[in-house]
């Protein structure tokens, strides 16, 4: 089977990467298409995807680490994919926790990462990482909802990008970031990922999984990669999951 496998469209390729997964596809193997018509986000959320603008992509990952470690994978990946875009475009890049990709405040990127049911054998599990970056997109691309918390690469810099190379460099970057975190462990990624926080000590507000609504600021991920924060009464909170915003910059 070949590394990459292109689309021209197609509804969802972590849809696609994990349908491969589930007969047999090595770890590496990405799926990419020009457009998504039901690209997904977090919390059942839709990433808009316009045709032949942006990077969208899923990759198989065959982790040799025990299922314990698959939720910080979302961090792994994440780190993966900035250090990438560093790389190329010398800007610095920030990670909102748990999976989005952020520069001068505003979203480039987030990731999807799903994984296969963890009760199956060792050597049949998978990891899914959905990746979605705007590239080309111009800023009237967005729809008014999105209008000053959305950018692309090209709104960054100024340059058009070559959303093949991108690809390449990010699948390089995330099969380098896997080996390390299977090598010298979770801590070392989450070192690194930390330097990159764009919500700690920022003003911030996330909805509980009861619904209920709570403001205070990010003091970062704890060493389980769960989001920690103080309320405005001096309460800590453990973030497991939800919805979490970045209120302003600071």
């Amino acid at each position: 089977m070949d590394q990459k496998i292109y689309l021209r469209s197609t509804k969802s390729t972590n849809a696609d990467a994990y349908a491969l997964a589930i007969r047999g596809a090595a770890h590496g193997v990405g799926v990419l298409a020009q457009e998504q018509s039901h690209g997904r986000g977090r919390l059942g959320r839709e990433w808009i995807s316009p045709p032949g603008t942006g990077l969208y992509c899923s990759i198989i990952i065959r982790p040799s680490l025990p299922c314990g470690e698959f939720p910080r994978i979302t961090l792994t990946a994440g780190l993966a994919l900035c250090s990438a875009i560093e790389s190329l475009t010398s800007r610095p890049f920030g990670l909102k926790w748990p999976n989005d990709l952020y520069c001068a405040g505003k979203k480039c990127g987030g990731i999807l990462v799903e994984s296969s049911p963890l009760h199956q054998g060792a050597e049949n599990l998978f990891v899914i990482v959905g990746i979605g970056v705007n590239v080309n997109t111009r800023g009237n691309a967005f729809p008014l909802s999105l209008a000053g918390k959305a950018s692309s690469l090209f709104m960054e810099t100024g340059l058009p990008w070559d959303i093949d190379m991108l690809y390449d460099t990010i699948h390089a970057s995330l099969l380098h970031h896997i080996a390390l975190h299977e090598k010298q462990g979770f801590a070392e990624i989450l070192k690194e990922w930390r330097l990159r926080d764009v919500l700690y000590e920022k003003e911030m507000q996330w909805l509980t999984t009861e619904g209920k609504v709570i403001r205070g600021w990010g003091m970062g991920p704890d060493d389980e990669g769960q989001l920690i924060a103080r309320d405005g009464e001096g309460g800590v909170h453990k973030i497991l999951s939800g919805d979490v915003q970045l209120l302003k910059e600071n």
